[in-house]
């Protein structure tokens, strides 16, 4: 397994194999100071997320995530904290890749981008990726006031329509809490297919969360990755 690790610079490890063509990538970040880690399976990225961590993980390889989104999507959303990078296979049209960003992941790249492009769409990410290890604790829901609280104690003040969502998301524990169930809980009224009342909420709020907080499960509904502990009501 390759790695490449200067001390202190952001780190990024790569699903992919020799074959695939990592080469250039792994490359191309390390001569911009990106520690690059080559992973040939999601098991052994796996392992070495719970060992070391990442900033970013970049998918190579449309061998690995089949469809050029499925496999890439599950890995994303079980580490919610690393942001992704999907580099589509050369024949995934507008719509793998705008399903690929609907699943939640932070960049798409088309195949066969130009290598200068996709290094610095990479790079990007980088900069807006959440330090390792900032923020590890769980977040704070209050009904007193409808705030969120930050592990650092920055306070949120959300609407009634905010509070009910994130709360109604958070007792899901990262479960996709479908449209119907959003909009009976949250608006006190049956959904319907043309109804956009609770994708515009999710919309309105997720630049008020970090990164991938609320993310899309495409032909359900939402899933929150934030880790969010509701206050208990005083009686």
């Amino acid at each position: 397994m390759l790695d490449t690790s200067p001390s202190g610079a952001s780190r990024l490890i790569i699903l992919a194999t020799e074959g695939d063509g990592a080469r250039p990538f792994v490359e191309g970040l390390t001569r911009g100071g990106i520690a690059v880690q080559m992973a040939p399976t999601p098991e052994v990225l796996m392992l070495s997320l719970s060992a070391e961590g990442a900033d970013v993980v970049l998918v190579l390889s449309a061998q690995l995530a089949p469809a050029g989104t499925g496999g890439a999507m599950r890995l994303m959303r079980s580490v919610p904290r690393v942001l992704c990078v999907l580099v589509a296979a050369p024949g995934d049209g507008p719509e793998e890749r705008a399903a690929a960003l609907e699943a939640g992941a932070a960049e798409v790249l088309h195949g066969g981008i130009p290598l200068p492009e996709a290094i610095a769409r990479i790079r990007a990410v980088l900069r807006r990726a959440p330090p390792r290890g900032a923020d590890a604790g769980p977040w704070r829901l209050t009904s007193s006031g409808r705030r969120l609280v930050s592990p650092t104690n920055d306070t949120l003040k959300l609407t009634t329509a905010e509070f009910g969502l994130i709360a109604l998301l958070a007792t899901a524990a990262g479960e996709p809490v479908d449209r119907e169930e959003v909009c009976r809980a949250v608006f006190r009224r049956p959904w319907r297919p043309d109804d956009r009342a609770v994708d515009s909420l999710v919309k309105r709020l997720r630049p008020k969360l970090p990164t991938d907080a609320i993310q899309s499960v495409r032909g359900v509904g939402y899933a929150l990755t934030l880790p969010v502990r509701q206050a208990q009501r005083r009686v």
